[in-house]
């Protein structure tokens, strides 16, 4: 992911509420070159801002949570263990908070004859 498709899919989204191209330009850079973060990491980390700020809802994917956190695939999956029992412990749900997708499986199709 780029720069430039970063900013339209958070404007796509957020720009309802005044978020500018300008405000987000500054935020990617300073994230860049002020924290050495990732475009992914800051991608990330904007949308979870932003939703927050927005009252908005956002997935995130085990991959999205480690670009921010740092965390390898292993231990995140161990925290999120640890908080699912933590939830059901305290008689909430947790698939409130962590669902489990299955992957999709893709759709190929085959025109022996091409399109006409």
């Amino acid at each position: 992911m780029d720069k430039e498709t970063i900013i339209n899919n958070l404007l796509a989204n957020y720009g309802k509420y005044g978020i500018t191209r300008a405000e987000l330009e500054h935020s990617i850079d300073s994230g860049m070159n002020d924290y050495d973060l990732s475009l992914e990491a800051i991608y990330s980390g904007l949308r979870m801002s932003l939703a927050s700020a927005f009252n908005e809802h956002e997935y995130f994917s085990l991959d999205d949570v480690m670009a921010i956190t740092g965390e390898s695939r292993e231990e995140l999956l161990q925290r999120i263990e640890q908080y699912r029992q933590e939830l059901a412990e305290a008689g909430e749900n947790p698939d409130d908070y962590f669902k489990p997708v299955e992957p999709q499986r893709a759709v190929v199709y085959y025109f022996p004859n091409g399109l006409h």
